[in-house]
């Protein structure tokens, strides 16, 4: 079902945007066909930039290392008393699904 009160628009007025963008698309690849030094130049852009990108990461990370250290020391430990975590008291899963508890041994 549609509604009524709709209107169409041509959006026909985007044909000369649309053919200009492949005219430029067209034209920045014979610059680089024509000049292949400029292909070097943007390698070594390429390059930089993921130098940059990688001594970001790992300077941020390192950051909330050192500030999460302070955090961690105020936070301190939790634990309950007159619990033991001992391996002998690790008893076996029993009924470890919804199917498992209609049938009990």
């Amino acid at each position: 079902m549609e509604a009524t009160n709709t209107k169409r628009k041509s959006t026909a007025k985007g044909i000369p945007f649309l053919l200009l963008g492949i005219a430029f698309i067209i034209a920045v690849a014979v610059l680089l066909v024509m000049n292949p030094e400029i292909w070097k130049n943007l390698l070594y852009l390429a390059i930089v930039i993921a130098i940059v990108i990688a001594a970001l990461v790992i300077i941020v990370l390192a950051v909330m290392i050192i500030l999460a250290i302070p955090f961690y020391l105020f936070k301190g430990e939790q634990y309950q008393d007159g619990v033991s975590y001992d391996i002998k008291d690790v008893n076996a899963v029993r009924e470890s699904s919804s199917e498992d508890k209609d049938k009990k041994e």
